[in-house]
């Protein structure tokens, strides 16, 4: 996709909170965009595909997830191959307000309750 249709009838959808950090969450005509701040006027831009959410609340409803689950319970390189392409997912999905992140962890890792 051309960065210069990235940004197409991009609306604020919501916004996530990580460990550090406030995700803001907006939805284009090619998927989703997860802007993260990085220093004053400085963020950095993530596109998450449309369809990532949905994979994520269909087949994991109800069920506590964390980034590696969707890498081993996924089954999807294409939306879940990377390790920030499955924490973006996670963060969109929570924006959306199909999933939340929990203040307990397992280990080290953030959990996240998929609605």
């Amino acid at each position: 996709m051309a960065v210069r249709n990235l940004f197409n009838g991009a609306r604020f959808v919501g916004q996530a909170e990580g460990e550090k950090q406030t995700y803001y969450v907006f939805q284009g005509d090619n998927g989703y965009l997860v802007a993260a701040p990085r220093s004053t006027n400085n963020y950095s831009v993530t596109l998450v595909p449309q369809e990532a959410p949905e994979v994520i609340g269909r087949k994991f409803k109800g069920e506590r997830v964390t980034v590696n689950t969707l890498k081993s319970q996924g089954h999807r390189a294409d939306l879940f191959g990377e390790y920030f392409d499955r924490l973006n997912a996670l963060y969109v999905t929570v924006a959306l307000g199909r999933a939340r992140k929990l203040k307990k962890k397992l280990g080290r890792a953030m959990l996240f309750k998929v609605k």
